[in-house]
């Protein structure tokens, strides 16, 4: 029996929030918080740079309507548990990637409601894909990373056995869920006409990653977090809308094909730093 591709979504994000949170404690969750000034320009990166970085590119290329709407909508919305295959990585800021993660889907609920209400008014308006994503964050996100830092609390060699099964878990999933939709995308990356709507959806991957790098951070990777977390949107909610307020269009195949995108730059990009990051050793703290 084939598993809908949302399901494995779903299980991927509880097992990879069960196993971050099995090794960090609330207090480290809460001092990721405390970085008035990082989450800051966290926030103005992805909620305003990225999205006026969206706008410019749907003007120089031209695009067909669709295209254009799929790219403004990737732009607008930040935030997606995929980000955690990759995020996770960063093995001294796990706390950091579970709160970027968090935090940054919570602000996509914010901001939907105020994308819609300003793209064209062919949209067919619906607090459903509100309602699902309000959910999402909270059964498959929240509730398993405090559930992994309690029992973490309570039996911590319990919690230290676990850590590894889940992570393997995590990672065949995954990896399941691309060999599952791989069809899907190859489809709709067929389909999309012309070289320019790629190209656009490769440079508004690349300038914001390139953004989420260099708004900075305490270290290396920070960084690696803040990339990849801004330069993967939320194709899921993107999504969400072009299903339940664009329907009989073809705008459902952006996300789909910056997907295709944003999976392998991302694995390039991890690869790249860890190579990197073994060559030249960050500098001893005085």
């Amino acid at each position: 029996m084939r598993i809908p591709p949302l399901v494995l979504l779903n299980v991927f994000v509880v097992l990879v929030m069960l196993s971050i949170g099995l090794r960090v404690n609330s207090g480290q969750l809460l001092e990721s918080l405390r970085n008035r000034a990082l989450f800051l320009k966290t926030l103005l990166a992805n909620c305003l740079a990225v999205p006026l970085l969206g706008l410019l590119l749907v003007k120089i290329f031209p695009l067909a309507p669709d295209a254009s709407l799929g790219i403004l909508l990737l732009a607008a919305i930040p935030g997606t548990p995929v980000a955690l295959q990759f995020t996770r990585m960063a093995k001294t800021r796990l706390a950091f990637a579970a709160v970027m993660v968090f935090v940054l889907s919570l602000v996509s609920i914010a901001v939907t409601p105020l994308v819609l209400e300003i793209m064209p008014q062919t949209a067919e308006r619906s607090e459903r894909p509100i309602l699902n994503l309000t959910v999402t964050i909270f059964l498959y996100l929240a509730a398993p990373l405090f559930a992994g830092s309690w029992l973490g609390r309570r039996a911590p060699q319990i919690a230290a056995r676990l850590v590894l099964p889940l992570e393997l878990l995590a990672t065949a999933v995954f990896l399941y869920l691309m060999w599952v939709t791989r069809l899907a995308r190859r489809d709709a990356l067929a389909a999309i006409a012309g070289g320019g709507t790629i190209l656009a959806m490769f440079l508004l991957l690349v300038l914001s990653m390139l953004l989420g790098w260099f708004i900075g951070g305490p270290d290396r990777e920070s960084r690696r977090v803040l990339a990849t977390s801004t330069g993967m949107r939320s194709v899921v909610v993107v999504l969400y809308i072009a299903r339940y307020c664009f329907p009989r269009t073809n705008v459902y195949m952006i996300p789909v094909v910056y997907l295709t995108l944003m999976v392998p730059a991302n694995m390039l990009f991890h690869l790249s730093f860890t190579i990197w990051h073994r060559l030249r050793p960050a500098p001893a703290r005085a």
